[in-house]
């Protein structure tokens, strides 16, 4: 089997951090979530895993946590079998294979054209499904999404990681590029960024958090 090889910075490398306990907790007893892709893609990434500083509790609490993400998009789909899902951030993220969406769903996944990249070599292709490879913070990336449906968009685990100016027109540039939808996506407060810093995954791979929100 052949491995592709990683060379990632900062942002970019904390997403091995939940696809690592992804497939740790895949792997566990009666798992609460099943994420045979994030095992798949462990075993072809050429990356020191082991070398991830994590928690007893982690895999699990960012198993619940995505989850609980796919339940909201489940439900979102079941509501609105004929809409667009836009998934910031995605990752090495396995969520357009778990939810497995109807062909009535044009599915968006949006991360770094690096990121991109490496998903096209882990990943398979699926009808109606299309990466984006751009920064959020590139405007240009959402006219490559239609804004005739209504749309699901997701960030789980990505809002924090923006800088402090980026959140808002981030939010704002989403809400004008489509006629309706929903949003789902966890955040920090300003005080919670700063100390979140600490967590010893994160801080081992550079990266720092930005945004914060304190009046949801």
């Amino acid at each position: 089997m052949s491995t592709q090889k990683v060379r990632l910075t900062k942002e970019k490398e904390t997403m091995l951090i939940s696809l690592y306990a992804r497939a740790l907790h895949s792997r566990s007893h009666d798992p609460l979530l099943r994420d045979p892709w994030a095992e798949q893609a462990i075993e072809r990434v050429e990356y020191d895993f082991k070398s991830i500083k994590l928690s007893g509790i982690e895999p699990l609490s960012i198993a619940i946590r995505a989850r609980q993400f796919d339940a909201w998009v489940q439900e979102w789909i079941a509501d609105a079998p004929a809409s667009s899902v836009v998934h910031l951030g995605c990752g090495l993220d396995s969520r357009v294979f778990r939810v497995n969406p109807p062909a009535t769903v044009r599915w968006f996944d949006i991360d770094y054209p690096e990121v991109i990249e490496l998903r096209r070599e882990l990943y398979p292709e699926l009808p109606g499904y299309s990466m984006i490879g751009s920064s959020l913070l590139e405007p240009s990336w959402l006219e490559g999404i239609p804004g005739d449906l209504p749309a699901m968009i997701v960030a789980e685990g990505v809002m924090m990681y923006l800088p402090a100016s980026g959140g808002g027109p981030l939010l704002a540039r989403l809400g004008e590029h489509f006629p309706s939808g929903r949003m789902t996506f966890d955040a920090l407060s300003t005080a919670g960024a700063r100390m979140a810093g600490a967590d010893k995954a994160v801080k081992a791979t550079g990266a720092e958090f930005g945004w914060g929100l304190d009046d949801p």
